[in-house]
């Protein structure tokens, strides 16, 4: 993977945004504490003028505009692992063999080769996972991942 396809710059992050903005809930609120640093609130900038509808954050709801907004999303991208073949260089085949099985089991086997091959960036809850999981089969080497890169989690 190049350099320049796992750092978003600002032209492809706009791009990436009008591209997500007709498939997540955007918000339009003007009194939430939350809306300058929420995706959501981003997002409704990007939203096509072609498009009749758009999903929208329901403001009525007596949970939303507050600072604990269960749907709020941060505007930052967040650092995440890419990859899980490095992981397993130095360690041990029946190591890796359980490790490899554990994280299966945990994640499911679609999802741990999307993990594993770096097609899809590793969540940092996954990321808590995957650590915890290395600790609990006895591996206490820092865990070696393909790369990272730098997503919103959406």
């Amino acid at each position: 993977m190049h350099m320049e396809d796992q750092v978003r710059t600002i032209e492809n992050r706009e791009e990436l945004f009008r591209e997500k903005a007709g498939k997540y809930a955007v918000c339009h609120s003007n009194e939430c504490p939350l809306r300058e640093h929420c995706l959501h609130s981003f997002l409704k900038d990007y939203v096509p003028e072609e498009y009749p509808v758009a999903t929208c954050i329901n403001l009525r709801n007596p949970k939303m505009q507050k600072a604990d907004c269960p749907s709020y999303m941060s505007s930052e991208p967040v650092r995440m692992p890419l990859g899980l073949k490095a992981m397993y260089y130095d360690m041990p085949k029946h190591l890796e063999q359980s490790i490899k099985n554990h994280l299966i089991n945990l994640f499911n086997r679609k999802r741990y080769y999307q993990f594993h091959s770096g097609y899809q960036p590793i969540p940092p809850a996954e990321e808590q996972v995957i650590r915890r999981v290395l600790v609990e089969f006895g591996w206490t080497q820092e865990p070696a991942f393909d790369g990272y890169v730098e997503e919103y989690l959406w």
